[in-house]
């Protein structure tokens, strides 16, 4: 319950009612619960304003806007703002605020933010009542919505940070004041916009600048550009990864058909222990390391973090296993980054080996925002295609028309095509019992929908 003391007190918004409670907030007036506060938010092509009477109509006992709305009830509480997003962004801080041993951990990445979400969660569950990101909601707006799902019954909320430019982590750590942070790795996503990867680190780095000396930096140790944030934070440093220098470190990874192994060892303690993933890949062993080690910062022992791992699953279209029929996908469609289809191709020769050489696949599209380095970047992934052992490999997308030119190259089987309906209509004539198909591409390419053709 949010009330109008703790709104007027985080925004010094105009109202002259009665301290009456709500429900929560909401900004989809046709989403709207009963009792809830409904924000009117203003862009270029839409005004939250125009849809204030019809959320009251749904349930809302109350609105925040910024300018002044006609034809409501006298009974609706009316919050008066200069900005209706930054009341929205200050009220989630102040919410957060109100719970006094309430911890904030932090995440972000070039890769990866979103699976070591959903796995450090699975870990700190063992031991604490966990609030997190649903989805991918870690913009100016998702990261607010988070923190007002907590409740008092909520020991850690894991939020999922993402960036457009730099300044924008160090936004979002100014709302969630976060009491730790996660930095996945750093690789070529926003190379358009940030211009080189010792940018994009800064950016990332952000996360752990405003760290206080009770909290801890979690921080790939296998990443140059990453391990540079340490030097900004007062928080204890841990390093996860896979070389020896690794506070949690990972050894003796093997992968089958269905899933992941290795032995996680706890450099301080030499404790170790053996880690069951669902998930292929060795990325994946980076995100549950990770995990692991932003759990034990928390007293989440070993054990407990690799029995929660054994089961944990994460948010559709990251690396998704579906089986339909006799053909096996892997649907890693949410999004694209070199770094990530390297992983995701690595994945798919890995499937192939453990299910004694069967064929696969590769339905490939545009990686988007990588601005300069946009053909070398698809270029390199036709390499990977082949290197890998690809059979075949099926791509659209302008810049993906790379992909295939440089896999055509090295010798390998490659197709591309003017469109994803094209590319629909190829792998529909192509696919048969046994193959194992990846869909991998930036989240706009709609790589995913693919998957209709199956079902």
């Amino acid at each position: 319950m949010i009330n109008a003391q703790l709104i007027v007190r985080a925004t010094n918004a105009e109202y002259t009612g009665e301290n009456i409670e709500f429900t929560g907030l909401t900004t989809d007036s046709r989403a709207v619960q009963a009792g809830e506060l409904f924000v009117a938010f203003s862009g270029e092509n839409f005004d939250g304003h125009n849809y204030c009477a019809k959320a009251v109509e749904l349930g809302a006992t109350g609105v925040l806007v910024s300018k002044d709305v006609e034809g409501l009830p006298e009974n609706v509480a009316v919050f008066k703002v200069p900005n209706t997003l930054k009341a929205f962004q200050e009220i989630a801080r102040e919410y957060r605020r109100s719970f006094e041993n309430l911890k904030v951990f932090a995440i972000t990445g070039s890769n990866g933010k979103t699976s070591t979400k959903d796995l450090l969660a699975a870990c700190l569950g063992a031991k604490y009542n966990v609030v997190k990101t649903q989805g991918n909601f870690n913009n100016e707006i998702g990261l607010p919505k988070t923190l007002l799902n907590i409740t008092a019954e909520t020991d850690i909320a894991v939020v999922e940070m993402g960036m457009r430019g730099l300044g924008q982590i160090a936004e979002l750590c100014e709302i969630a004041e976060p009491d730790s942070g996660l930095v996945s790795n750093v690789g070529e996503t926003h190379m358009e916009l940030l211009g080189s990867m010792e940018n994009i680190g800064k950016a990332k780095g952000e996360i752990v600048e405003t760290l206080s000396a009770n909290g801890f930096a979690v921080l790939n140790g296998d990443n140059e550009y990453v391990v540079d944030a340490a030097k900004n934070t007062k928080a204890k440093v841990i390093f996860f990864g896979l070389s020896e220098a690794c506070d949690y470190r990972g050894s003796d990874i093997k992968t089958t058909g269905l899933g992941t192994t290795f032995t996680c060892t706890e450099k301080a303690t030499g404790k170790t222990v053996q880690v069951k993933l669902q998930l292929i890949g060795e990325h994946n062993v980076y995100n549950a390391l990770s995990a692991i080690a932003g759990a034990a910062c928390y007293g989440v022992t070993l054990e407990e973090s690799a029995k929660a791992l054994a089961t944990a699953r994460l948010t559709g279209s990251r690396q998704e296993i579906i089986y339909i029929g006799d053909i096996t996908f892997i649907n890693d469609a949410y999004n694209a980054s070199p770094a990530s289809m390297e992983a995701a191709l690595k994945t798919l020769a890995e499937a192939k080996k453990a299910a004694k050489n069967a064929r696969t696949i590769a339905v490939l599209a545009d990686m988007l925002e990588l601005g300069a380095i946009s053909e070398d970047g698809h270029r390199r992934v036709g390499r990977w295609a082949v290197e890998n052992g690809t059979d075949f490999i099926l791509t659209y997308g302008n810049d993906a028309a790379y992909i295939s030119e440089e896999a055509k190259k090295l010798g390998g089987n490659a197709q591309h095509c003017a469109d994803r309906h094209e590319a629909a209509n190829v792998l529909r004539t192509i696919a048969n019992a046994g193959d194992i198909i990846l869909l991998k591409g930036s989240h706009s390419m709609q790589v995913d929908k693919m998957l209709e053709l199956f079902k």
